[in-house]
C-alpha cells in the first residue's frame, strides 16, 4: 500500500521552491486534422497589444466554424511524436529513478499546482515509468465525460468564442492584419516544448501558445525549417509571447472576487510555466461582444489575488506531487524487482499507477489496471524505444 498524499494549503505555505526559467527545447504544429508537424505553420503573431476599447463580435461566422471534438482521446501522442522526432537530438536516455524526467502537458501541471486551492473540479493522472523516464497523462474523470457529454449548444458557444477571440487579435504573419472574416478552425494549434528543474526534477511539457507580441522591437518571420531546429528555437527563444483570454465584464463585488479565486490562479499557473509576462484579456458582454482589451502582467496576477491564492503554494504542492510520484514509482520497482533495479531502469518492463483526487481527500495511488486497454504510450512508441536500447 501506498501511503496518500495531503493536499491541505497550510502544509504547503514556505519559500517558492527553486524553479528555472523555462527553456524553449522544441516546437509543432497540429492541422485542421490534429495530425502533428514538425514546424511552426501554426505559429501567430499580435501586432496591436494595448488597453482599449473594441468591438469584437465573437458570434461573427459562427455558423462556419470547425469544432474540436469535445471527446478526443489523443492523451500525449503528439508529444511523444516529437520526443520521437527529436529523439537523437535530445538524448533523454535515463537509467537511474533519482534522475527520471518527467514528460506531460502544461495542463497536467497547472492541474496540479491549483490542486489546494480548487474545490470542484476532481482529477485522475496515470504515471507510467519506462527507459528510465516518468511519462504523466491526465484521464478524464466520469464527472468530465458527463459533462462533455451534455454539453449544450450554449456551452459549445462559449468555447467557440475564445478562439474567436484569438482570431481578432492574432495573425498568421508579423506584417499582416487579423482577419476574423472566415469560420474558427478549433482544431488548428502551435506548441512549444519547454524544459526546466523544479528543485530536483526536471520536467519537459508541451504547451499550446497563442502568439508571438510584435510592438516590442521588430519581428521578422520565422526561419525556414531546412536551417533545422536550432535556428527555429533560437528564433522562438528571442521572442515574447501573450496569453489571450476572455472574460465576461466584471461589475459586481462578488464577480470580481470570483474572478480573482479562481480565473487568476490558473492564468498565472498556464503563463508562468510557459515564461509568458503578458496576458491579454478581452472583456465581453453577455451576447459576446468583446468591449474592452486589458493587459495583465504575469508578476502582477499573483499580487491582486493574494487574499485567495498564493503562488508558492501552488508550486511547492507540484514539486511535493512530482516527488510523491517517484516515490511511489520507487516503492513498486523495489517490490517486484529488488531495490538494485532503481539504477537499472532501462531493462525493466512499463509500470504505470494511478493518482486520483477529488476535493476535500488526499491524492491516492492505486495500480493502473483499469488503463490496461488504454495505456498512455501507444505500442509504436514502446516498440521503437525498446529497439533503439536493444541496438545501442
Amino acid at each position: 500500500m501506498h501511503s496518500d498524499l495531503h493536499v491541505s494549503p497550510d502544509i504547503y505555505r514556505k519559500n517558492f521552491p527553486n524553479f528555472g526559467r523555462p527553456k524553449i527545447v522544441g516546437f509543432m504544429s497540429l492541422d485542421s486534422e490534429r495530425n502533428y508537424h514538425a514546424d511552426t505553420r501554426q505559429l501567430m503573431f499580435a501586432r496591436d497589444i494595448e488597453d482599449k476599447s473594441v468591438i469584437f463580435d465573437l458570434n461573427l461566422h459562427m455558423d462556419k466554424v470547425k469544432r474540436r471534438p469535445p471527446n478526443l482521446n489523443e492523451r500525449i501522442t503528439h508529444l511523444l511524436q516529437f520526443l520521437s522526432d527529436q529523439e537523437k537530438r535530445l538524448n533523454y536516455s535515463n537509467n537511474n529513478i533519482d534522475s527520471a524526467k518527467f514528460f506531460c502537458y502544461r495542463g497536467l501541471l497547472t492541474c496540479v499546482a491549483c490542486t489546494p486551492y480548487e474545490n470542484r473540479e476532481p482529477w485522475r493522472i496515470v504515471a507510467t515509468l519506462f527507459k528510465g523516464n516518468i511519462y504523466l497523462c491526465a484521464r478524464d474523470t466520469q464527472d468530465k465525460i458527463d459533462r462533455l457529454r451534455n454539453m449544450t449548444e450554449r456551452d459549445k458557444m462559449f468555447t467557440s468564442w475564445g478562439y474567436k477571440f484569438e482570431q481578432f487579435v492574432l495573425s498568421d504573419d508579423p506584417d499582416s492584419q487579423p482577419n476574423p472574416n472566415c469560420g474558427v478552425d478549433e482544431s488548428e494549434e502551435f506548441s512549444l516544448v519547454f524544459e526546466t528543474n523544479l528543485n530536483r526534477h526536471t520536467i519537459v511539457y508541451g504547451a499550446e501558445m497563442d502568439g508571438i507580441r510584435c510592438d516590442r522591437g521588430s519581428v521578422t518571420a520565422p526561419p525556414s525549417t531546412e536551417l533545422g531546429p536550432d535556428a527555429i528555437i533560437e528564433y522562438l527563444s528571442n521572442k515574447h509571447f501573450i496569453e489571450l483570454k476572455t472574460n465576461r465584464h466584471i461589475e459586481f463585488p462578488n464577480q470580481d472576487n470570483n474572478f480573482r479565486r479562481f480565473k487568476t490562479k490558473k492564468w498565472w499557473c498556464q503563463s508562468f510555466l510557459a515564461g509568458v509576462d503578458t496576458i491579454v484579456a478581452g472583456f465581453r458582454n453577455d451576447e459576446g461582444i468583446v468591449e474592452q482589451l486589458k493587459l495583465y502582467p504575469v508578476k502582477d496576477i499573483a499580487k491582486m489575488s493574494q487574499r485567495f491564492w498564493q503562488p508558492n503554494v501552488c508550486m511547492n504542492f507540484l514539486e511535493t506531487f512530482l516527488t510523491y510520484v517517484k516515490r511511489c514509482l520507487a516503492k513498486e520497482v523495489s517490490n517486484k524487482f529488488g531495490k538494485k533495479a532503481l539504477n537499472n531502469l532501462q531493462n525493466l518492463p512499463l509500470i504505470s499507477l494511478h493518482f486520483e483526487w477529488s476535493p476535500r481527500t488526499p491524492v491516492r495511488v492505486t495500480d493502473a489496471y483499469c488503463y490496461e486497454d488504454d495505456p498512455i504510450l501507444p505500442q509504436w512508441f514502446v516498440d521503437r524505444y525498446q529497439k533503439t536500447y536493444a541496438d545501442s
